[in-house]
């Protein structure tokens, strides 16, 4: 296929001019599943996937499998993990007006801890998340920066998490408004208002034999057949059981939190027609790439904070739609599978060329200092990947892009940083065993 090689701004870097020739057609989904050898093959069957999630669970401290989790934690672990994050009172952090974070904010964010009400042993208590929400790895809802300006990433959000996420409470905070909680992700504290409890695990555990699995960037969820009340806009790779569907509606099951803080399953409504699968994707490049194209132009949000995403949450919400449980974190999620290359040091480029020439497109993961990128494949010598990316310098200094995006790898080349593809630090193919 012979595509017109020019400069452009294009919408989704605008006012951005990339320095580097692009192909338009590198921003449709079809054009590189066109390019892929065997596109439909199955990559991992759902025995190999359950068997990947297995390794990375057992890889990953942060990560865990709530219901599977006990009945108590340990004084000596619940501080550990409280403590797994310092509070950063040696560094220079920044409020949201941009001036210094005094003292006395940690000492009271310490104060609210509550490590004394920790006992020796701790039970637990699991519920459900009835709402998005954000992880914090301190009970506050300020943020805090590393500069006066860079209030683009609040050093206290870990991420957002959505229903139906099941939590296990492991410690509340002295004012009664936080719970510090494990997550399938991550332990962070999460307001206890929008946690719905239940009294026994069996409670979180739906007798379903299928499930709706979210596959757009977004689908609403109603709490009626009208679509007269949106209860949540759901982002890719969350699924709910499906209790029935009716001529127009998949009926699923929500949860809802009571008056007495229990929870309770209701029937919530999604319209046939969104973007929604019944089960899991197969996990083909083909259906790798079709996912990311659906979050291209989407705005970048460190940590989820505005209900949006960031690098690894793009890379996970993607995976998470053919069953992959990836690590929340970018420098986690290059440690899974099979590493193809790793740099301690700037590659040189024949290292660099030979390492991306064993990559796949649409499996394989290109890593920098944190951040990572989706590989896509390679155009007349020029590699390409799709990343959410804030952004880049070039030889006038930054420029912020705010976006996912396609982008060559050379991008960045004339800035003292250098390009993409010279900064890489690892490449990993999403695998169990290495594909020949």
């Amino acid at each position: 296929m012979k595509v017109l090689k020019i400069v452009i701004s294009i919408i989704f870097l605008s006012p951005v001019l990339l320095e580097a020739s692009a192909y338009l057609p590198i921003f449709k989904a079809d054009f590189w599943i066109g390019r892929l050898d065997n596109p439909d093959e199955v990559i991992l069957s759902s025995e190999k996937i359950a068997e990947l999630n297995a390794l990375i669970l057992g890889e990953n401290n942060e990560m865990a499998d709530v219901i599977k989790m006990g009945t108590s934690v340990s004084k000596e672990e619940l501080e550990k993990w409280l403590l797994e994050d310092p509070l950063p009172v040696d560094k220079n952090m920044f409020d949201k007006k941009g001036k210094p974070v005094k003292d006395a904010f940690y000492e009271e964010l310490l104060d609210n801890m509550n490590f004394e009400a920790i006992n020796e042993s701790n039970e637990l208590t699991f519920g459900i998340v009835t709402k998005r929400t954000d992880i914090r790895s301190f009970p506050t809802d300020e943020p805090v920066f590393k500069g006066p300006s860079a209030k683009d990433f609040d050093a206290f959000q870990y991420s957002a998490i959505y229903p139906p996420q099941v939590v296990a409470l492991l410690h509340k905070s002295r004012d009664g408004q936080w719970g510090f909680f494990q997550t399938n992700i991550v332990r962070g504290w999460i307001k206890l208002n929008i946690i719905a409890f239940v009294n026994s695990k069996d409670d979180l555990i739906i007798d379903a034999e299928k499930f709706v699995l979210i596959t757009g960037n977004r689908v609403a969820v109603f709490a009626d057949n009208k679509g007269a009340k949106v209860l949540e806009s759901i982002p890719m790779g969350r699924s709910f059981a499906l209790s029935g569907e009716d001529k127009r509606h998949w009926i699923i099951k929500f949860p809802k939190k009571m008056g007495n803080g229990q929870l309770q399953w209701a029937d919530a409504f999604i319209k046939k027609g969104s973007d929604v699968n019944i089960g899991y994707l197969p996990y083909t490049k083909k259906n790798v790439i079709k996912q990311a194209f659906k979050i291209l132009g989407e705005k970048y949000s460190w940590g989820g904070r505005n209900g949006l995403r960031d690098c690894s949450s793009f890379i996970k919400d993607v995976f998470a739609t053919m069953g992959i449980n990836l690590p929340r974190h970018s420098g986690k999620q290059s440690n899974v599978g099979t590493l193809l290359a790793g740099f301690d040091e700037m590659p040189a480029n024949g290292d660099i060329d030979n390492a991306i020439s064993s990559a796949i497109p649409g499996i394989t993961l290109l890593a920098l200092n944190g951040h990572i990128m989706l590989y896509l494949g390679n155009v007349d010598g020029n590699y390409y990947a799709l990343h959410q990316l804030f952004g880049y310098y070039d030889k006038d200094g930054f420029r912020t892009v705010n976006k996912a995006v396609v982008t060559n790898l050379e991008l960045g080349k004339d800035s003292k940083m250098g390009a993409l593809k010279d900064r890489i630090k690892s490449i990993n193919l999403i695998v169990l065993d290495r594909i020949n």
